[in-house]
Parts: C-alpha cells; structure tokens; sequence
C-alpha cells in the first residue's frame, strides 16, 4: 500500500477509558515499537504480516523496515509457492494454504525468462532456492551460467572460471560427474550480511580428486575450493573409476550431502559450505532411497523408503560428544502403497503418488513439524520454487548486470 496514502490514516494513540466503579479516568500507555515489533514476529504467516501493516503508516514503517524484514525472513521461511518445470510455472493448488499467493506470482513473474540475453530457449533451469533461478546455456568451452530473479526480471550473468582455474582441472575426459547449484544463505551470513548474497557451487567428480569452484555475488569472482584426493577421503580407496557417481544431492542446516563411493561400501560426502571444507559421514541405512531435513535444533533428519515399500523411516542424527555423527530411528511412519519420494526442502519432504485409489493422485508434502500429509500439485513437476509473494515483503534478490554485483535486500 502507497505510505502516502497511510500517512492520512490514524496513528494509534492513547486514549481515555471510561469512569467505571468510581475510578478516575486514566490514559492507556502506548504500546513501545519493539514491542509491537515482537508481536509481528509471531504473526503466524506473511498474509497476517501484510494485513496488519496496513493498519496505520507507523506499523507500516515498522514491518517494511529492513531490520525487521531480515529478523521475520530468519523465523518465517518462504512459503512454497509452487514447482517450475523447463519454463512453466505450476502453481500449488487449494487447499494448500499458499495457494492464493502462488497465483499472485503466476501472474507478476516471467518463468518463460524472456527477459534473459538470447533466446529464452537456450536456456536450462539448473537450481532454485531462494527466490532465485540458476540456468545455463551451451558456450564456447563452459556453459554460460546466469542467477536471475523471475519475479523482478533481473539478472546476473555469472563470469566464466579464470583461466588458472580451469588449467588446474584433471583431463576433461575423466570428469565422471558434475554439477552446478546454489548455496542457501545460513541464518549466520543472514545475521552479519548487510544485503541480501547468493553464492553458486561448481562440482567435477573426477578420477583421482574432486574439483570445486564457488562463484560469490558480493566479489563477483570465482575462488577455488581446497578439494581432497579420493584417496585422502576415503582410505584405501585410490579413485573413483569404478564407483558410481556422486549422487542424491542434500541439504539440511548449512551441509550439502551426497552419497559417495561403491554400493556395498558408500558413505556421505560432506560440503559444510560455512568453512568450506570435505569430510565424511555414514549414510542412514538403506540411503540410496532418501531424503534429508531439518529436524531442529541444528540435527539433520532422513527420510528413506526401503526397498520402495509402504513405510518410511524417520531418523536423526545425533550429537554425540559436540559432533554429529549417529543416525538414530525416530519413528517409522506408513503411508500405504505407491508413495515415492521425489525430493525434499529444510520442512518438507515431497513425494509422488503414482498408484492411488485417490481421483487425482500427484505430489504431497510431508511435514517434518507435524508429519501432516497435503497434496500440492496434480504431477510431478521439476524444481520446487519458494518465496514470499508480490507485496512489502518481498523485493529483488538479484541485482541486473547494469548495477554489478550489488544486491538489494530481500526478506
């Protein structure tokens, strides 16, 4: 809403209440700023946020402001608005309780990315997180690579890797796997960053190491990651050649998860994207099948469906002496035949229904809270797409290549 228009709106004052009983009349105290401020932080979704800023201009003032957005943005997560497959935007359906909101963005963003350089058909969705897009394009050596905001139209192109860096990879030949994404911003760099960042992962399993370059917004440079041999990482096993690839990418709590290695003998690959550095974990048993969460209180938690069953296991990982390192059952919770598992947020597991009795089987949350079971979409449908809707709490995420490398702050 204009703040003009607020302006003309009625502060809240005091007032006097009516004699009662004998009693002098009184003036109620106003209510302090930060305590209204810690009131609006318990609004239970952005909706009720947006609706009472609209009361007065000084509780409008107060939610718009960026100290506040940035604290609502570290309790609140983005709602999930919907699934983004190739360049088509597929809205949750009601009675998802985003619903209404993934229709406003159906209709302000541009997911046919027209607004790119080139023709929109070039390009290929690779990552979203965020409110952001991360797509590539065929070069001349490398892929081109852009971070774009759909619901802005704004883009960053991202600069191909120096050529140091791209000379210090092993033969091109011998990359068995590799992969681009983005890094979610943790609630630490949400705390110490003044504007909103993004920063994008480059990976290549190669034969005898992996090599790993991180792309930042905030220098505009690629850097080199300190990447072990395979060797280093797992003992007694000189390379990769025979294993299968890197796979099932996860994330839960600031920690990227593959699994990694020979099947009778896999282990997690571990990215912690805080200090940027490799270890190892074990996997939950029967982990090919999985998918991870945020159980709270810093542990990961693991969905996995063994053998493609009826049931799921739920398990986290416990701290054991200051570090994470035991996976323990939490509970087994059976959803009938038909159920697979198709991904995964920090909240939500996403499953598809492929065999149902049900009119119009499709995709389902699973919620990590309270294990409620939603239907969101009618089938199954590419990269989940998160985000606070069109309104004063949300605003770009990407700076366009005519503001380099500066970006405006975001909730």
């Amino acid at each position: 809403m204009d703040p003009a228009v607020l302006e003309h709106r009625r502060e809240p004052r005091a007032r006097l209440l009516p004699p009662r009983h004998g009693l002098q009349e009184t003036a109620t105290l106003p209510i302090p700023n930060e305590l209204v401020a810690e009131i609006f932080l318990r609004l239970p979704t952005p909706a009720d946020l947006v609706r009472a800023s609209a009361a007065c201009a000084s509780f409008y003032r107060l939610v718009a402001s960026r100290t506040f957005l940035r604290r609502f943005r570290k309790l609140h997560r983005p709602p999930l608005l919907g699934f983004v497959d190739g360049r088509i935007f597929h809205p949750v359906i009601p009675p998802y309780p985003s619903a209404p909101a993934a229709n406003a963005v159906a209709l302000a963003a541009d997911f046919s990315f027209s607004f790119l350089p080139g023709p929109a058909r070039d390009w290929e969705v690779l990552d979203i997180r965020d409110g952001r897009v991360l797509l590539k394009r065929p070069g001349r050596q490398y892929h081109e690579m852009v971070v774009c905001d759909p619901l802005y139209r704004r883009y960053l192109l991202l600069p191909p890797f120096p050529d140091e860096q791209a000379a210090s990879l092993e033969d091109p030949s011998t990359i068995k796997w590799y992969e681009t994404f983005l890094v979610p911003a943790g609630d630490e760099e949400a705390a110490t960053v003044e504007e909103t960042s993004f920063r994008v992962i480059w990976m290549a399993q190669c034969k005898f190491r992996l090599f790993t370059f991180v792309f930042s917004s905030s220098t505009g440079q690629w850097g080199v990651v300190p990447s072990p041999s395979w060797s280093d990482l797992f003992a007694g096993l000189p390379s990769l050649e025979m294993a299968t690839p890197l796979n099932t990418r996860q994330y839960a709590y600031g920690c990227f998860y593959w699994m990694a290695g020979y099947m009778a003998e896999a282990k997690m690959l571990v990215l912690d994207t805080r200090r940027m550095e490799f270890s190892i974990a074990e996997p939950p048993p029967d982990g090919f099948a999985m998918a991870m969460v945020e159980a709270g209180e810093g542990r990961p938690g693991v969905f996995v469906n063994p053998h493609g069953g009826s049931k799921f296991r739920y398990s986290t990982m416990q701290n054991d002496g200051g570090s994470l390192s035991q996976w323990q059952e939490e509970k087994t919770i059976s959803l009938g035949y038909g159920y697979y598992i198709i991904g995964s947020t920090e909240r939500y597991l996403f499953l598809y229904q492929l065999q149902s009795p049900l009119p119009n089987p499709g995709v389902f949350t699973l919620d990590v809270q309270t294990f409620q079971l939603e239907r969101v979409c009618d089938q199954h449908l590419g990269h989940a797409y998160s985000n606070f809707p069109p309104s004063l709490l949300s605003s770009p995420t990407v700076s366009s290549d005519a503001e380099p490398h500066r970006l405006i702050s975001c909730i």
